[in-house]
């Protein structure tokens, strides 16, 4: 399955799989420029389904074999994941093992935890709201109510979702399939690095 993917700068490639679903790799801008400045090819991927890319199997093997396919055109890739693209990823190690030269998983843990009861109400009925959505405009606003999750500061955040093509499926509820990468996580021998921002709710799990 072909992704559509925003293709920056020259050198040694870095695959950036976004969170979601729902999002798409224009999340990671204008930041991603920072890796082209450091001489690194940047490649913005639209998971299956999402942004620009076709698909309607939204299950974690489904998204890493699409990935996979990318993987295979570059030379010794490193495969970072933030959030459900993090899951991707680590799904993509346990099908795919030495596939990247290097793993790069950041924020896959999720609890709703540490956020005040009136701002969790409200997060929660975004989240609720989220399977109904049928235009991307329901989809952009359900990402601003949901802000207060994913972010310390979400007025800062917010900018991220200017420039995504929502497709409304693809925040519909989906069988996304089991991950099981403990064993694979632990047998690779490629550097895997996992990242949580120091103000996060998120646990260590």
């Amino acid at each position: 399955m072909p992704l559509h993917v925003v293709d920056l700068g020259a050198g040694p490639p870095i695959v950036l799989l976004h969170p979601g679903p729902g999002l798409d790799g224009s999340v990671f801008l204008p930041g991603a420029t920072a890796l082209v400045d450091a001489g690194f090819r940047a490649l913005l991927v639209d998971l299956p389904g999402s942004g620009r890319s076709p698909g309607d199997d939204f299950t974690l093997k489904a998204q890493a074999a699409a990935v996979e396919e990318l993987m295979r055109e570059l030379e010794a890739p490193t495969l970072l994941g933030h959030s459900f693209g993090g899951y991707v990823a680590m799904q993509h190690l346990v099908d795919y093992p030495g596939s990247a030269a290097r793993l790069v998983a950041s924020c896959t843990d999720d609890p709703l935890e540490g956020l005040p009861p009136e701002v969790r109400a409200r997060v929660e009925a975004a989240f609720e709201r989220e399977g109904s959505v049928t235009t991307p405009e329901e989809c952009r606003q359900v990402w601003i109510d949901q802000m207060p999750f994913f972010a310390v500061d979400p007025e800062k955040v917010v900018p991220m979702l200017d420039d995504v093509v929502f497709q409304p499926e693809a925040h519909h509820e989906h069988e996304l399939g089991e991950l099981h990468a403990l064993e694979a996580l632990a047998a690779t021998g490629i550097p895997v690095l996992a990242v949580v921002g120091a103000q996060e709710r998120w646990g260590t799990a």
